[in-house]
């Protein structure tokens, strides 16, 4: 069971601290924690080393798409390229945060899966 995450909010960023990993999250106002779709993320790790992560759910990617395949944009929507990018199945700073921190724990850092700062 996952346990619950403090968020600190000093709007417009709401930060995640972890025992590795520190999540800086960019959002607007209205934006809720659990149910977050589109996540730019500022993570530092040991040392002050930072990455920069852009963590979509699926259902952003769709909305991404749709509205690509209206305006032209990336051959009509056909595809959909960011750098950094991380796909989560849901939505929510806590999927979010685990997933970049499940590729720190695989990799032992995020370099040459994030774009470092």
């Amino acid at each position: 069971m996952r346990s619950r995450m403090d968020i600190e909010v000093d709007e417009p960023f709401w930060t995640v601290r972890r025992p590795e990993l520190t999540f800086r999250f960019t959002v607007e106002t209205g934006d809720e924690p659990g149910t977050l779709d589109d996540g730019d993320v500022l993570v530092t790790g040991p040392g002050g080393k930072r990455w920069f992560a852009v963590v979509l759910a699926m259902s952003k990617i769709q909305e991404i798409l749709d509205r690509c395949r209206d305006t032209g944009e990336n051959l009509n929507g056909t595809y959909l390229w960011m750098k950094g990018l991380v796909i989560v199945r849901e939505p929510g700073v806590e999927s979010m945060v685990l997933a970049v921190e499940d590729l720190y724990d695989t990799y032992g850092t995020l370099d040459g899966t994030l774009p470092s700062l």
